[in-house]
């Protein structure tokens, strides 16, 4: 079982010191974008990144992300046209 780093001031979620309830594939996205903050992640990365051993197409990251974005705020993860997403500002 993977450990997960309680939020500090610098890092999404931290406002109230809780994150919502995530399921491990946005868990595991979320965190892979913690990882680095400014870098703008192709939907393949995040695939290889957050879902390794898993055949699925990239396009479900977009459902992630969604889902994310529900859950943490629009400016969660923000979308760079024709590269794809970094992390952004977290609601909380």
């Amino acid at each position: 079982m993977t450990e997960h780093p309680e939020p500090t001031p610098a890092t999404p979620g931290a406002g109230n010191g809780a994150l919502p309830h995530l399921t491990p594939t946005e868990r595991r996205l979320l965190d892979t974008l913690r990882q680095e903050p400014n870098r703008v992640f192709s939907r393949a990365d995040l695939v290889r990144r957050a879902m390794p051993n898993t055949v699925i197409l990239e396009r479900t990251i977009d459902v992630h992300i969604r889902s994310l974005r529900k859950k943490l705020g629009q400016a969660a993860v923000k979308t760079i046209y024709g590269q794809g997403y970094r992390l952004g500002k977290v609601n909380g």
